[in-house]
């Protein structure tokens, strides 16, 4: 007998048990349409909850914990990181597709191996619409 036969049946035999929905994993994301063509749909208990980040943080916090671990520098934590402006609404491709956001743009000031401040350095981050995930994270030096 099949492997693949056997478990297909006995997901099916537990169907009813659990109603389950089928989801796409997109990046960091869950959506019920697939976001790329080769996407593979998950079984998702209505009870599971979304990914969060560790710490619960959101907004303008959680772009500046992202900042301290992209920013290469030995003291990650000594950076000094500041908001350049207003939080602002911004469609994105990812994943494909366009995605609304909410982009911060912040300004790092990380130690170099001498043990000095390089400068302020431009980045934006970009989250989900909630506010909980990092979609993208960029230098705005490029």
């Amino acid at each position: 007998m099949n492997v693949r036969f056997l478990i297909l049946a006995l997901l099916a035999g537990h169907a009813g048990l659990a109603s389950a929905q089928q989801m796409y994993k997109c990046g960091n994301t869950f959506s019920q349409t697939p976001c790329a063509p080769d996407a593979v749909a998950r079984p998702v208990q209505p009870s599971a909850a979304p990914e969060t980040p560790a710490g619960g943080l959101a907004g303008y916090e959680l772009c500046a914990a992202a900042a301290r671990k992209m920013v290469r520098t030995p003291e990650p934590e000594t950076a000094r990181i500041q908001p350049i402006g207003e939080r602002r609404s911004e469609v994105i491709q990812y994943a494909g597709k366009p995605i609304a956001t909410h982009r911060y743009d912040l300004s790092v000031d990380a130690k170099t191996p001498y043990g000095v401040y390089s400068g302020l350095q431009p980045y934006a981050c970009w989250l989900s619409e909630d506010q909980r995930r990092v979609l993208q994270f960029r230098s705005l030096r490029d």
